[in-house]
This record gives C-alpha cells, sequence and structure tokens, in this order.
C-alpha cells in the first residue's frame, strides 16, 4: 500500500510539473509566418548600429592601473562602478573613462572585462575608479 501511495504522489507530482512548464511561444526567425499568428513578438531586423561615443575632454588622460600600485601611490577610490554596453568594445571603454571624467577620477582600477563574443550580446566591465594625487611637485611659497 505505501508503495503503491509513493508512485502516485510522484505521478501527481511529474503531472503537475509538467502541466505547469506548458508555455509554448512561437518565435518567427523567417518572417514565414502572416501576422498575428506569432505569440512571441517579432525581432526587428532592421536594428541599426549605435552611433559611436564621443570620448569628453580630458577622457584620454584617464590611465588604467592595478590595485597595488594605486595604494603605492596614495590614490583614494571614489567609486566602483559596473557597466554592461551592447556595442563595441572600444566604445564601452569610452563610456567607461567619460564616466570617470564626470566624477572627477584619473585612474580607473579595471576588476573584470568581458567582451561579448556574440554580435548584438553586452559586454561587462567592472572598474573602481580612483584619483591620484597629482605627481607635478608643488610650488614653494616664498
Amino acid at each position: 500500500m505505501r508503495k503503491f501511495r509513493t508512485m502516485t504522489t510522484v505521478a501527481m507530482f511529474s503531472l503537475l510539473l509538467g502541466l505547469g512548464a506548458c508555455n509554448m511561444y512561437v518565435v518567427d526567425f523567417e518572417n514565414k509566418l502572416p501576422d498575428g499568428s506569432v505569440l512571441a513578438p517579432k525581432d526587428d531586423l532592421s536594428a541599426e548600429s549605435p552611433e559611436p561615443l564621443e570620448p569628453l575632454e580630458g577622457s584620454q588622460t584617464i590611465a588604467f592601473m592595478d590595485s597595488t600600485t594605486a595604494q603605492l601611490e596614495g590614490c583614494r577610490v571614489i567609486t566602483g562602478m559596473r557597466l554592461s554596453h551592447i556595442g563595441k568594445f572600444d566604445d564601452g571603454l569610452t563610456k567607461l573613462r567619460n564616466t570617470a571624467v564626470r566624477i572627477n577620477a584619473n585612474r580607473i582600477i579595471p576588476l573584470r572585462f568581458v567582451e561579448s563574443p556574440v554580435t548584438g550580446a553586452p559586454h561587462h566591465f567592472s572598474a573602481k575608479m580612483v584619483r591620484c594625487p597629482d605627481p607635478t611637485p608643488e610650488v614653494q611659497n616664498g
């Protein structure tokens, strides 16, 4: 009797799981179906590539450095940043440098940069924005 009850419970659980996961989406990749017959929205294949970003003034002076060098030079961390960018990888770096200029950072410590091999997938950037002291010697007063 106990074996029958266990088998019934497993069968009911399998049936409910199977029916609960029954979502059907029809994706028409080749646009062969007439409009209105597709459940999932059609992708707009005429999507234009985003325009390249213009670097802000001073963003070319933003340098990348490692965290050990930053600590030895007396740099202070302003903020940590995570960024996802769809487009060219270089445009993502430009966006990262532009952000550093906006928040008055002069160095970037890269934590993790992931370049997506798939076209149209986002590139991921994780970095710390730091401000380091100016290496030029100070002018002595009088």
